[in-house]
């Protein structure tokens, strides 16, 4: 026969209540536990940066909609991307990804499955695409 360890109780009042748990329950909080307090060890929030990034990754977002339209729009363009990427002709795909009008700069790689072309403004934010063939 199998031996439990642990007591089982059947009415959920005979459940053993830790004695931290009664002053924690009878203790009443001045503001909730989610908000930050004075002795925070994070700093205080400033969006700039925030916002900053947001609006330069619209220009991203831009770039990456030229690449995505030339693909979608040419039979032929996207038939020499993956040709190239397929002979690991690297300075043909990044000759054919400019000639799209891209003017970020980017990073490729490309793996029997899929096609990544990683779009950056600096150290401020980048747009990934990953695209299946």
């Amino acid at each position: 026969m199998y031996y439990n360890p642990y007591p089982y109780f059947v009415h959920p009042y005979h459940y053993p209540i830790p004695s931290t748990a009664h002053h924690l329950a009878a203790r009443s909080f001045s503001q909730p536990l989610a908000m930050p307090t004075s002795n925070s060890p994070f700093p205080p929030i400033d969006t700039q940066k925030l916002i900053s990034s947001a609006t330069r990754i619209k220009a991203i977002m831009q770039q990456a909609q030229l690449l995505t339209d030339k693909i979608d729009s040419s039979q032929q363009f996207a038939h020499d991307l993956k040709n190239a990427a397929q002979l690991s002709n690297k300075t043909e795909v990044e000759k054919l990804i400019t000639s799209t009008g891209i003017t970020t700069k980017f990073e490729t790689n490309y793996t029997p499955d899929n096609f990544r072309i990683q779009l950056m403004d600096s150290d401020c934010c980048r747009v990934t695409l990953i695209l299946n063939w």
